[in-house]
């Protein structure tokens, strides 16, 4: 291998990082500094193996390894080159050697440090799917390498859980989530779950519970003297039937995020189970609800705020639990207070839904009203963030609402169709 004198300096090197231009400038004897445009700064060493095709191999980055470091290693490399070693071919194996000796353990970590984040899940998915990984995943099999877990050791753990269907579902796709996550590492080449069916462990799913629309005289019966409950409670569940939000919406909903003299309310990014922030129009009867509940909640930067003591005091300003409002509509139902069918939180959204149907909003519109994504054109095209019928249909909705509570004879709808976009 002919010998060459040293090219670079530090100085330059120094100059090349400071332009920020990408770089490949050679230091003799195959060793070559490199820059990326994003400013990644590496040592390469070229070489030759028995006259056969050129190889190369990354030494270190820069600075981490200085120029005279880099010119050492290179010359310990090209050495051992000379007596039939191929450091690529080293270099490879150690790494294969590392990603195999990972366990469970180790990718569930670096799982939950790289993917399992805020800013790629809502809240409550990385509860559960952290749930799944406590109770689950690492009791059974955090020990194990994750070269070696097979299809029939998943099968196995899912089958001793004993859980329900749709737990045992959830489970496998937190699996096959963590295997992905493996196999983006180059730890497995492929998913150890992909093929496994539920239906063959558990049998078919069981039926899905109908979502329930509560009739109007249902609601004029929940909704007269509501106040049972506990009047932030009332509040809330008004504005939850006449925004049709999720539950979780409205319980992390911000004063901040209220312009009550616009009649609208953002609901961020990070309250929304798409993680997609949307503006939430509000009807006049709306904006007085959130005015009284902004009135109840003080000093807090949460128009529901926490109410126990020892839930401020240990955790400081949050809002309410998410079973809050629940909690005292069950407790009713047990007492006999209630006599209508029961609901659960999700009912809100069908009865919604359904009765905006009834009162001739179309079905885009309806479908808009509760936060769902059109397809086709429609979705991609239309991107307004202020839409005049979703709010001329919640208003519509909201005097539906006040009717009923009232005792008058609900509004008729009269919505126009939505306009499609241009």
């Amino acid at each position: 291998m002919p010998k060459l004198s040293h090219l670079l300096s530090d100085l330059q090197i120094k100059r090349w990082m400071a332009r920020g231009e990408s770089v490949a400038k050679s230091d003799g004897d195959g060793l070559t500094f490199t820059l990326s445009k994003s400013g990644t700064a590496s040592w390469v060493l070229r070489y030759r193996q028995g006259g056969g095709v050129r190889k190369e191999v990354t030494i270190g980055n820069y600075p981490d390894l200085s120029l005279a470091g880099a010119r050492e290693e290179a010359r310990s490399l090209r050495a051992a080159v000379d007596k039939g070693v191929d450091p690529a071919a080293v270099k490879q194996e150690r790494k294969t050697r590392a990603a195999a000796a990972w366990t469970m353990n180790d990718l569930i970590a670096d799982y939950r440090e790289k993917a399992l984040l805020p800013t790629r899940y809502a809240l409550p998915t990385i509860a559960y799917r952290n749930a799944d990984i406590n109770n689950l995943i690492a009791p059974k099999l955090g020990a194990r390498r994750v070269d070696q877990v097979t299809s029939m050791d998943v099968v196995t753990v899912l089958k001793e859980c004993d859980w329900t269907w749709t737990m045992t579902k959830r489970a496998l796709t937190t699996a096959s989530k963590l295997f992905d996550h493996a196999c983006g590492l180059t730890i497995i080449p492929i998913n150890p779950c992909a093929g496994i069916k539920l239906t063959a462990m558990k049998g078919p799913r069981p039926p899905v519970r109908k979502r329930l629309m509560l009739a109007i005289e249902e609601l004029k019966v929940i909704l007269t003297g509501i106040d049972f409950i506990g009047r932030e409670n009332a509040l809330a569940f008004r504005i939850l039937l006449a925004t049709c939000v999720r539950g979780v919406e409205l319980v992390k909903a911000k004063k901040a995020h209220l312009d009550l003299e616009r009649g609208t309310w953002w609901v961020p990014d990070d309250s929304v189970k798409t993680r997609s922030g949307f503006l939430v129009p509000l009807a006049p009867a709306v904006v007085e609800w959130f005015r009284e509940l902004i009135d109840i909640s003080g000093d807090s930067a949460y128009v529901l705020p926490a109410r126990r003591g020892d839930r401020v005091l240990a955790l400081g300003d949050v809002p309410v639990g998410r079973t809050t409002l629940w909690a005292a509509f069950n407790r009713a139902f047990v007492r006999g207070d209630i006599d209508i069918r029961r609901f659960t939180p999700h009912d809100t959204r069908s009865t919604a839904k359904g009765h905006l149907r009834n009162l001739g909003v179309s079905r885009e519109i309806s479908e808009i009203a509760l936060n769902h994504k059109l397809k086709g054109m429609e979705g991609i095209y239309d991107v307004r963030e202020e839409i005049p019928e979703r709010r001329h249909a919640l208003k519509v909705w909201a005097d539906f609402l006040v009717a009923c509570e009232s005792g008058q004879p609900p509004p008729s709808g009269n919505v126009v169709p939505m306009k499609r976009a241009a």
